[in-house]
């Protein structure tokens, strides 16, 4: 058995003097910050996982530069206090919001070029994709780009041949079709989802797909690999996932909050039960054991 932490969306802002939009509580996050550490810790996993959105950097929180770097500072310094080795890709918040580079957060947190292997456990390797390699001011939501493709589908293969299951992991979400009435289906995907959807259809190697950017919980088995997104951490449910791989091929999920109650009912109230409800997501979307063909394939 594998089991890690997975966890997105902490919006760390050093200086905070409003929260913005709900759910985020931003004038808490270094609480929230030092509080996943310590409760991922206690979960004890082989590994962790960040999917992105470690800052409030971008163009929507205006940091000055400054404020940027300190808050690289304190992000490297807190998430170094985790025991496992701890695994990152950028999300659209992680650049500073003049030069949209992600320069200094590199220098400090690990983040893939473009994408990154890595072999976390036997026969199981994070393919981290960096889908704002290359970024531009209206690309909120990142692009899957020919290089991107290409590099997962040779890592994919590789994984094939060595009869390794491969976890895809990027900031954005990437399914089309799972979008609320009231919202612009293409406003919540990477650009290129549909090519995306079709690489992973095509390498079996590939058992599931990890995601954020939404701020909400869901799990969807698409064919025969899995997409999970997963809440943010700076509001409620203000939690992470603890995800076991089994070698008997099925994924066991559960959703873990943070022990900060007061912060919590606080970014409930800010919202109604209906949007508190589709942040949380339905019971399979937070606790579930779920087959995953792919997986059972290999490691039989």
């Amino acid at each position: 058995m594998v089991r890690f932490a997975f966890v997105t969306d902490s919006h760390y802002h050093p200086t905070a003097q409003q929260d913005y939009g709900p759910p985020k509580m931003l004038t808490h996050s270094r609480r929230v910050l030092e509080a996943m550490v310590s409760r991922i810790n206690q979960t004890g996993p082989d590994f962790v996982v960040h999917g992105g959105d470690l800052l409030c950097g971008g163009g929507a929180f205006e940091l000055p530069w400054d404020t940027y770097l300190q808050s690289v500072q304190d992000v490297a310094e807190t998430v170094a206090g985790f025991d496992a080795p701890a695994y990152y890709v950028p999300g659209n918040h992680d650049c500073d919001s003049e030069f949209k580079t992600f320069a200094p957060l590199a220098a400090r947190v690990p983040i893939p070029e473009i994408l990154e292997v890595v072999e976390v456990a036997p026969r199981l390797r994070l393919a981290l994709a960096n889908v704002y390699h290359n970024l531009t001011p209206e690309d909120s939501n990142g692009a899957w780009t020919d290089e991107l493709d290409r590099a997962l589908r040779q890592a994919a293969q590789r994984a094939a041949s060595d009869r390794c299951a491969l976890i895809l992991v990027l900031h954005t979400w990437v399914l089309p079709g799972f979008v609320a009435d009231d919202e612009d289906p293409a406003g919540q995907l990477v650009k290129g989802a549909d090519r995306l959807i079709e690489t992973v259809t095509q390498e079996p190697a590939i058992i599931a797909i990890f995601t954020g950017h939404r701020h909400l919980n869901r799990i969807r088995m698409f064919r025969d690999f899995l997409i999970v997104d997963t809440a943010c951490l700076i509001g409620y449910p203000m939690g992470f996932r603890e995800i076991q791989l089994r070698d008997d091929g099925y994924l066991v999920a559960r959703f873990h909050q943070l022990d900060l109650p007061e912060v919590m009912q606080a970014s409930y109230d800010r919202s109604t039960r209906e949007v508190n409800d589709r942040w949380e997501g339905e019971l399979h979307d937070r606790e579930t054991e779920i087959l995953l063909p792919r997986l059972r394939a290999l490691w039989p």
